[in-house]
C-alpha cells in the first residue's frame, strides 16, 4: 500500500462544501462519543460501531442536513469513534495512562474519508459524491488501484490523499551490503561505515520566528476575532514548513540508504520514554527518529530490502571489536577500549554494534563469532 498526496486547486465552492462536511462529521463524532459515554454512565451499557451505524438512516430522517454527506463518509466517522475507544481500552489493559476519548473542537477535526466509493479521478479532475468536483495539482502519476480517498484541511489549503494498492514493488539491484544505523542528536545518524549524517535541526533554526508568531497569537485575547485567526494561521504555517522540511530530509536520507544497502539494522528505541528527559526532549522531537524509521522501513519494503530492529541496550558502552563493556557518560563522545585499544567515535562504535546484532539476529553470523568492524584507517 502506498499514499499519494496532492494539493487541491483553489475553488471557493468546493472548499465551502468541504467545510460544511467537516462540521457535520465532527458533530456526528461528538454525538457518537457522548452517546457511548452516557450509555455506560447511566445504564452501564457498552455501545459498539454496529449499534451506532444502524441508527444512521433514522438520524438522517431527523437531521436533513446529514443527507448531504455521503453515507460511507458518515460510517467512517463512527469507525473513528470505535478506534478511539479501542485504543482507550487497550491502554487500560496494558496499564498505561488511558486517555479517555475527547470531544473534537473545530480546530482538531480536519479530515474525512471516502473508504471505498463515492469518488472518481479523471485526469486532474476529482469528483466527490455530495460535494462536487475540483482540480488537483497532479504532480506525479498514480500507479496501482486507488482504495481510499481522504480530504484533509491544512494550514495552507486543502489536500487529497489517495491510498493505493500497488501492482508491483520497485526493486533496486542487490548490493550485498549491510549497515547499522545509530541515530543521535550531535549527528542525526551515524552509519556503521563511519559516515555521519548531519542533523539539520529545523526546529532550532526556526525558533526565533516561532516565538514571534506565538507572541502574536498570545496578544490576540479575543479568540473569536479575525486578527487572532490570522495569527493562528500564520503560526500553523510556520510549524507546517518545519514538518515538511523534516519529512523531506527523512525521505531523501532513507532513499539514499535503501539504494546502497540490502540489509539495514536500526535500534528499537522507546522514544516516548526518551522524551521524558526534558533536557533532550526538544532535540529528540526535532530529529524525528520515529518518522525516519517508518519512512526507511516503508521504502525498504517497496525496494525489496530488509530492515530489522535490535535491542539498543549498551550499544554505546560495549566495544564493537572485543565486546568489553566500557562505561561512559553521554558527554563522552569518544570510545576508548583498554582491552583491545580501539579508539573510535562513540556513535560509530554504536553503529557497528547495531550492525553486528542485526547480523546475528538474521543468522548471517554464527552466535559467538565476531563481526569484523569496518573501521576506516
Amino acid at each position: 500500500m502506498k499514499s499519494y498526496k496532492f494539493k487541491v486547486k483553489r475553488n471557493a465552492k468546493f472548499e465551502a462544501a468541504c467545510n460544511l462536511t467537516l462540521d457535520l462529521c465532527r458533530e456526528l463524532y461528538n454525538a457518537a462519543l457522548q452517546e457511548r459515554r452516557d450509555a455506560y454512565k447511566i445504564n452501564g451499557i457498552s455501545i459498539n460501531y454496529h449499534a451506532q451505524a444502524i441508527q444512521l438512516p433514522q438520524i438522517k430522517r431527523i437531521r436533513k442536513d446529514l443527507g448531504g454527506v455521503y453515507s460511507q463518509v458518515l460510517q467512517d466517522v463512527l469507525r473513528r469513534v470505535e478506534k478511539a475507544f479501542a485504543g482507550f481500552f487497550h491502554r487500560v489493559k496494558e496499564g498505561k495512562t488511558p486517555g479517555y476519548p475527547r470531544f473534537k473542537p473545530a480546530s482538531r477535526y480536519d479530515s474525512f474519508i471516502y473508504p471505498q466509493k463515492g469518488f472518481k479521478l479523471a485526469g486532474d479532475k476529482l469528483q466527490l459524491s455530495k460535494i462536487g468536483s475540483c482540480r488537483i495539482h497532479l504532480s506525479r502519476p498514480i500507479e496501482g488501484w486507488i482504495k481510499t480517498c481522504t480530504i484533509k484541511r491544512e494550514a495552507d489549503g486543502w489536500y487529497v490523499i489517495f491510498v493505493v494498492e500497488e501492482n508491483q514493488c520497485r526493486f533496486f539491484p542487490k548490493t550485498g551490503k549491510r549497515v547499522g544505523i545509530d541515530v543521535g542528536i550531535e549527528n542525526f545518524a551515524t552509519l556503521s561505515t563511519g559516515k555521519p549524517i548531519e542533523n539539520p535541526e529545523y526546529l532550532r533554526e526556526a525558533e526565533r520566528e516561532l516565538k514571534t508568531a506565538q507572541r502574536k497569537v498570545s496578544r490576540r485575547r479575543d479568540k473569536r476575532s479575525k486578527r487572532r485567526r490570522k495569527a493562528v494561521k500564520l503560526l500553523a504555517k510556520k510549524h507546517q514548513k518545519i514538518a515538511r522540511q523534516r519529512a523531506d530530509f527523512h525521505h531523501k536520507t532513507a532513499l539514499e540508504i535503501v539504494r546502497k544497502y540490502d540489509r539495514i539494522t536500526v535500534e528499537d528505541l522507546n522514544i516516548k520514554g526518551m522524551v521524558k528527559n526534558h533536557r533532550l526532549a526538544k532535540s529528540i522531537s526535532d530529529a524525528g527518529w520515529g518518522q525516519f524509521t517508518e519512512i526507511l522501513t516503508s521504502k525498504a519494503e517497496s525496494a525489496g530490502r530488509k530492515v530489522s530492529k535490535v535491542n539498543p541496550s549498551y550499544t554505546s558502552q560495549d566495544c564493537s571489536k572485543c565486546g568489553a563493556r566500557v562505561r561512559k557518560t553521554l558527554a563522552t563522545r569518544e570510545h576508548r577500549c583498554i582491552s583491545c585499544g580501539l579508539v573510535v567515535h562513540r556513535d560509530h562504535n554504536a553503529a557497528l554494534n547495531i550492525e553486528k546484532r542485526g547480523a546475528l539476529a538474521s543468522g548471517m553470523v554464527p552466535d559467538g563469532e565476531s563481526c569484523e568492524p569496518r573501521i576506516p584507517h
